[in-house]
């Protein structure tokens, strides 16, 4: 286990009587459907240090205290991340020696901007386009891990359904302004549906079925990905190609994995109709 995976269990840990209503997203989620949900030990997806928890609006108080008092109370410093009012927050800090950092994210609601929203005493929320397709469609998913020191085992945890954490990022890639994000929502994408047979038709399935809930949005998602690999030797296959982890694919050479992430995503396409 490593301090990432450990730092990730303690955090979760640190928060368990809220975890009913909270949702793990960014790319932990991943991380959670191979290991906890495939039971794959092996596969080693992207991740990050910091854990982003997606919120309803307001954030209902779960035990005695409020879960910004949980978590200063456990020693980690509120990180303000912007110069708006009111700021972006990150939680940052160490939990039994473990570097961890917390983000809060909930859904924006209306045609207004990104902006931050207190969904709870002291607890900041940045508001971002498309969430609710994370917060409206999840999976519960047991941690099974032995506990190590400082967290448990057997903690019940929310995440978006495969499917949904798909079309999420295939709507938000080209909002992004940073390249490299870009690129790791669009290899996030391949990576599921690279994965098992069995997991991928599961994927593809509810994907056509949460995409009835949002047409408009289906339709924007499916053009998005259709202009994005339209070309095998698009910007997009190849900042896909570039976040591939070390030693996975390791048969394939660059050339060949940015073909197989154009097959891959040319594959998924007409399935989508």
């Amino acid at each position: 286990m490593d301090r990432f995976h450990a730092g990730f269990l303690k955090s979760i840990t640190l928060i368990k009587d809220y975890l009913p209503h909270l949702v793990i997203g960014g790319g932990w989620a991943p991380f959670v459907y191979y290991r906890y949900l495939a039971g794959d030990y092996a596969k080693n997806p992207i991740r990050t240090g910091d854990l982003d928890i997606l919120v309803g609006n307001p954030l209902p108080q779960a035990g005695e205290r409020l879960l910004d008092e949980i978590l200063t109370g456990a020693g980690l410093q509120t990180v303000y991340k912007t110069r708006s009012q009111p700021p972006v927050v990150h939680y940052e800090g160490e939990i039994d020696g473990l570097e961890v950092e917390i983000e809060f994210l909930t859904d924006l609601k209306g045609s207004g901007q990104d902006e931050v929203i207190v969904v709870q005493p002291g607890l900041h929320a940045e508001a971002l386009r498309y969430l609710s397709v994370l917060i409206e469609n999840t999976i519960e998913v047991v941690i099974n891990d032995a506990p190590v020191a400082g967290a448990e085992a057997g903690l019940r945890v929310r995440l978006p359904s495969p499917a949904a954490f798909i079309f999420n990022k295939g709507l938000v890639f080209l909002r992004r302004k940073e390249r490299l994000k870009k690129g790791k929502d669009l290899y996030y994408i391949f990576d599921l549906l690279a994965y098992r047979e069995d997991f991928k038709e599961r994927t593809v399935a509810d994907l056509r079925r949460i995409g009835e809930r949002y047409k408009k949005w289906f339709k924007t998602f499916k053009g998005n990905l259709a202009e994005a690999f339209s070309d095998p030797e698009s910007d997009s296959v190849a900042l896909a190609a570039q976040q591939r982890p070390p030693g996975a694919f390791s048969a394939l050479d660059d050339r060949q994995m940015k073909q197989y992430i154009f097959a891959t995503f040319q594959d998924l396409l007409p399935r989508l109709q």
